[in-house]
């Protein structure tokens, strides 16, 4: 393993305007969120709905997405697993529903972050705006250089995990979830922690989100995500990754193959 230490404030964005994608039915909402995006630097595309989404997605690169949980043609979580698989972009879901089940299925399949309406316009802007800092932003000093642990490589500019002869693509958050992991080994970190670092923003009581994180990273780097070696719970504190198993164990990869 590299030697590396957490890294702390995120840098200040030095690259092009980021290009945003506003997919809203409600006109107002995207008018709202056009000028806020608009002063605030970033190129600014709009969709109605999904079939004007797709069209968007297949023709242009974009930095982030604002997708609204609710379209006129298509349930805004189905689009989310389109945007996943097109750009590997961040994703922030925008929803009238005030409940913790549907914020949890939305993290669950990718959503970066969940912003209920009416929304704030300070808290949007700061939400966006740490959003796109993570992105340029790698959890470790020398991000552009492979954390590497046991049978793990991952490769944060690119989002990449590599185990053995596999290669596992992970969203921003996914990324940034294992790099700690992977720099604080058999070291317990308690959810208030894996928040700031991970998501930029303190934890609540009931915030879950990095419980949903674990559960998805579980699926690319354990053998059997039931029955987890690797990420292992702490209860009462958080998690551990238990780097002991890095000494003898065969990739979990492989190990899942030949089962």
């Amino acid at each position: 393993m590299m030697g590396q230490g957490l890294s702390g404030a995120l840098p200040v964005r030095n690259r092009q305007p980021a290009k945003v994608l506003i997919v809203d039915d409600d006109p107002v909402v995207r008018v709202l969120l056009r000028e806020l995006l608009g002063d605030a630097g970033h190129d600014v595309g709009e969709a109605a709905d999904a079939a004007a989404a797709e069209q968007h997605l297949q023709h242009g690169n974009w930095d982030l997405v604002l997708l609204d949980r609710r379209l006129p043609d298509c349930d805004g979580l189905l689009l989310l697993q389109s945007v996943k698989e097109r750009c590997h972009c961040p994703v922030i879901v925008l929803t009238v529903m005030n409940d913790e089940r549907d914020r949890m299925l939305g993290l669950g399949l990718g959503a970066d972050d969940y912003i209920t309406k009416p929304f704030n316009a300070s808290e949007m802007t700061l939400r966006v705006r740490n959003l796109l800092r993570m992105t340029d932003a790698p959890v470790v000093p020398n991000g552009r250089e492979p954390i590497m642990l046991g049978p793990f490589t991952l490769l944060q500019p690119a989002r990449r995990l590599e185990i053995a002869d596999q290669v596992h693509h992970l969203t921003l958050a996914e990324t940034r979830l294992l790099a700690v992991f992977l720099t604080r080994p058999d070291e317990a970190l308690d959810r208030s922690l894996l928040t700031r670092i991970v998501c930029q923003r303190e934890w609540a009581h009931d915030d879950r989100s990095i419980d949903v994180l674990v559960s998805r990273l579980r699926k690319h780097v354990e053998p059997n995500p039931k029955l987890p070696e690797w990420i292992v719970t702490v209860h009462g504190v958080g998690y551990l990754f238990d780097s002991r198993r890095a000494q003898s164990s065969v990739s979990p990869a492989l190990a899942r193959n030949s089962a």
